[in-house]
């Protein structure tokens, strides 16, 4: 049975504050540019935290796998020399929804796959993170990709009630972060407490996909679903707003750049998008997803067949940011379930 005590919100306080003496720590902030949006920052001062926020514009994959990489450098005025560029210090990632923390999760599994991405993994030992129940919104699917209850890889999780935060300790690390603390062992009613937010949070997401993932691969998978590629496609720019604030999105491109004397420089990875026209562009200029549908019928291969089948899970956490962030308004819900009727429509008995 997982521990579960209660911190008051001053007790919490002053555990941040210790903590941002100690090590960077990373939480949800309200954009100075635009109020009302939120990113994951550095907090400099506890007060920065924003505990009621439903959710931020880019994912925290970022600090384990950040926008731009320098992976090493390297000097060719003499013998070739290469430096490795350092993966950064421990710190603290404070404020995770459980969206995040399923994506988080899922992204272990594929950075892991043979062969393992050592930058990723040596990013995630060096990270304690601190998990928090949210808020949804319409854009909010959790519930049908099962991670409204999502905890791993959390170290503690944190559920807001009148009297502080129910914490429940999912590792070692979790327990030493509240071993200084004035937390007590909670009661009943407090996990009682807890499961009743939880339950009105589920009770909150109002955004359903119309059939479960496993049926949803196989509709996928047996295909005839060009109709509405095309049609959604006729709506998408390609801008690729989708893939770069998606939490489990893990494409990159890399690309070496030489300083203006040519003696040197650096190579870097970057965030890629497949919804990007040259994403599939190949040696002599083939393009083999050119066709817009193409590019946008692979982004649900992606989320819901192929990495379904190899990892036993779908690579979208529920978290509505590519609805949130599109600049045609598609929506993946509609969409998926446009989908479904099309397939159930088509295969009357």
């Amino acid at each position: 049975m997982t521990a579960t005590h209660l911190i008051s919100e001053d007790a919490f306080a002053s555990l941040l504050d210790r903590l941002i003496q100690d090590m960077p720590v990373m939480g949800p902030v309200e954009r100075r540019d635009q109020p009302g949006f939120y990113r994951f920052d550095r907090l400099e001062k506890t007060a920065d935290l924003q505990v009621a926020y439903t959710t931020t514009t880019i994912p925290p994959k970022k600090f384990f796998f950040p926008p731009v990489d320098e992976m090493f450098t390297f000097d060719q005025s003499g013998p070739l020399h290469i430096e490795e560029q350092a993966e950064g210090s421990p710190f603290v990632l404070v404020g995770v929804h459980p969206c995040d923390l399923a994506a988080i999760e899922a992204l272990d599994a594929a950075y892991a796959f043979p062969p393992a991405d050592m930058r990723w993994i040596r990013r995630r030992k060096q990270a304690v993170i601190i998990g928090m129940e949210c808020r949804p919104d319409d854009y909010c699917f959790c519930t049908s990709l099962g991670t409204a209850d999502a905890r791993a890889p959390a170290d503690l999780f944190l559920t807001p009630l009148d009297e502080g935060y129910l914490a429940e300790v999912h590792s070692p690390m979790g327990s030493v972060l509240l071993s200084d603390t004035a937390a007590r062992q909670a009661t009943k009613n407090d996990r009682k407490a807890a499961e009743q937010v939880l339950q009105r949070k589920i009770e909150a997401v109002t955004a359903r996909l119309t059939t479960s993932v496993s049926q949803l691969a196989d509709i996928l998978e047996y295909g005839g679903l060009t109709a509405v590629w095309r049609e959604t496609a006729e709506r998408c720019y390609s801008c690729g707003s989708c893939n770069i604030t998606c939490p489990t999105c893990f494409c990159f491109s890399i690309e070496d750049t030489l300083d203006a004397d040519l003696s040197g420089g650096q190579r870097q990875r970057s965030w890629d998008a497949c919804q990007l026209l040259d994403f599939a562009r190949v040696a002599g200029g083939h393009n083999f997803r050119g066709d817009r549908w193409q590019r946008v019928r692979h982004r649900w291969h992606r989320k819901f067949l192929y990495l379904y089948r190899r990892f036993g899970r779908p690579y979208c956490t529920g978290c509505g940011r590519c609805s949130r962030a599109c600049t045609a308004d598609i929506n993946i819900v509609d969409i998926t379930n446009r989908l479904v009727a099309h397939f159930q429509q088509e295969h009357k008995p």
